[in-house]
């Protein structure tokens, strides 16, 4: 059984990576963008890691997890509409993920627009140093997002 888990783990990724060498998902055209991301719900706050998959025409696949690797939601952005999935335990309520489509929606339309943006009760706005602020008014939760350094 375990044998056979540890096969599916590295045969999978492997047909994946196939599959994009063949034309189907042509690797040189996505552009990845890494976040530290702080997300202040109320008083409380949680810190994390967003990372993002772009296509060019602008699908985006991302996850979001905390620093010790665990996974909060994963997302998707197509033709102006996104999907939370995978949402971990806690976080795992309708309302929530309804919320977090709404909010991820609103972010990933305007992310790469550089203009601050208001509707309704959510607004972005882009800071001096390069972070990217957003926040959902109605439910008092603000988004920071500042662009990790992939130079090391």
């Amino acid at each position: 059984m375990c044998v056979s888990l540890l096969l599916m783990f590295f045969l999978v990724p492997c047909h994946a990576m196939d599959e994009g060498q063949a034309g189907l998902l042509p690797a040189d055209t996505l552009v990845t963008k890494e976040y530290n991301m702080l997300m202040q719900v109320r008083g409380q706050e949680i810190t994390g890691i967003c990372v993002m998959n772009i296509a060019p025409e602008n699908n985006i696949v991302g996850t979001v997890v905390n620093e010790f690797g665990v996974k909060a939601f994963d997302f998707t952005f197509s033709q102006g509409k996104a999907k939370v999935l995978n949402v971990v335990g806690p976080l795992n309520k309708w309302y929530i993920r309804k919320v977090l489509r709404g909010d991820f929606a609103f972010i990933l339309s305007n992310i790469d627009t550089n203009k601050d943006f208001i509707k309704k009760k959510r607004r972005i706005s882009f800071l001096p140093n390069g972070d990217i602020s957003a926040s959902n008014d109605r439910f008092k939760i603000r988004y920071t997002f500042t662009p990790m350094n992939s130079k090391q």
